[in-house]
């Protein structure tokens, strides 16, 4: 994938200096995909043989449904009112980029786009094929993780393959929305946590909180699953490869609970601060902060009838809005064939990683690392959970925490056989 980022940052950069690609950007983006798609075989042959047919396969699928989304043919899940408001907002940006200075729809999101615009020209096709090679390199970095972690090449290939066809992951590469950057983000962040678990340097456990810092800059509730790496940093002991409990580790872990349920209570505290756009947003359209995660709003709403007033509803209704948004579409709620698809190809999936880690917490409690992913995908689910409660909305944000489920699978997988 080296080579990939390198063409794509010259073309970026030739297009920026010389600004005469704008014109033509139709026939260089076909030699970019065309160069690309070579660049990535040979990769594939190379680097990762096992993995050729199945890699290769899932990229080329990706390429054939942004073809149809681009030209039309057929409308994609989730394509609509976000992907369209995200182009047009990118497009305002790239002609005027004194924008990227104000709130505009999208958010970050848009201003990337914007410059990408404004650096290579309005070209839609690049700026969503930018999303496949965002995908391709998540998974070629999954991989690179599963080798850290010494996975089994069974356990391996499962988890491959599940990353390579699972439906949501194909059209979010495939469609203009920020999904597949956002989990490129966290993955990084995986990759650096992981490297520190093993006993690298303290820096990476740096770079792994920036890395999900990045992702949330994109969307606020990502940040949710910091809470697991803090975890692991206060409590874990990677001489001896276990937690720590004593007042040293203590201390500082009631200092963050507290600042967290401090924030919880009082977000009006953190309401200008970039990183949390989307709690600010929140706020905003609602009155205080239990009516946020109360609100509803389409035809795909869900627990419509239950109203959160104080913090005892909020611990009490918890768990069931966290297993509506790892679910929804429920099967009592199907309105037709799409809600039948969602539930069956994606939510029974994250319902079946629930299941797993409550039917085998106990095993889970003996291993640090999958313990601490527990930690980082229950927060982030919760976050995402008490301010969602819209079914397609749900579908889009539980994925941000896919390649997490998946880590923890592909460890879980292994622990289990041992």
């Amino acid at each position: 994938m080296f080579i990939i980022w390198v063409t794509l940052i010259l073309i970026l950069s030739i297009s920026y200096i010389f600004n005469i690609l704008m014109d033509s950007t139709l026939y260089i983006t076909a030699g970019f995909i065309m160069s690309v798609s070579l660049f990535f075989m040979f990769t594939l042959m190379k680097n990762y043989t096992r993995f050729f047919l199945i890699l290769f396969t899932s990229f080329l699928v990706r390429l054939l449904f942004l073809f149809i989304d681009v030209f039309n043919l057929y409308a994609l899940p989730h394509t609509g009112d976000d992907t369209e408001n995200f182009y047009k907002t990118g497009q305002l940006i790239g002609e005027n980029l004194y924008l990227l200075q104000s709130e505009v729809y999208g958010g970050i999101y848009s201003k990337f786009l914007g410059v990408i615009f404004n650096i290579y020209g309005d070209d839609r096709i690049f700026a969503q094929f930018l999303n496949i090679i965002f995908a391709m390199t998540a998974i070629l970095l999954m991989i690179e993780i599963f080798k850290k972690l010494e996975i089994p090449v069974r356990v391996q290939m499962i988890c491959v393959a599940l990353m390579a066809f699972f439906p949501h992951s194909l059209i979010f590469s495939s469609i203009l929305l920020r999904e597949s950057l956002i989990s490129l983000f966290v993955v990084l962040s995986l990759y650096f946590f992981i490297s520190w678990f093993k006993g690298s340097k303290g820096i990476h456990a740096v770079v792994s909180v920036l890395f999900l810092v990045v992702a949330a800059l994109f969307h606020s509730a990502v940040i949710g699953a910091v809470i697991g790496y803090v975890y692991a940093f206060i409590f874990y002991d990677r001489t001896y490869h276990r937690f720590n409990v004593s007042l040293r580790s203590v201390i500082p872990f009631v200092l963050f609970t507290g600042f967290f349920i401090y924030i919880l209570t009082f977000p009006e505290v953190i309401e200008n601060w970039p990183l949390f756009n989307k709690f600010s947003q929140s706020l905003n359209q609602n009155d205080n902060l239990y009516e946020a995660f109360t609100s509803t709003r389409g035809e795909a709403a869900y627990l419509t009838n239950i109203n959160i007033n104080n913090m005892f509803q909020l611990i009490l209704f918890t768990p069931v809005k966290v297993i509506y948004f790892i679910g929804s579409p429920m099967p009592w709620s199907f309105r037709n064939l799409n809600d039948i698809l969602s539930f069956f190809l994606d939510g029974v999936f994250y319902l079946s990683v629930l299941a797993v880690g409550v039917r085998h917490f106990p095993l889970i409690r003996k291993h640090p690392l999958l313990f601490i992913i527990m930690i980082s995908i229950a927060a982030g689910w919760i976050v995402f959970g008490l301010g969602i409660s819209n079914a397609g909305t749900a579908i889009r944000h539980r994925f941000k925490f896919f390649y997490m489920v998946v880590v923890f699978l592909s460890v879980f997988l292994t622990k289990k056989d041992e």
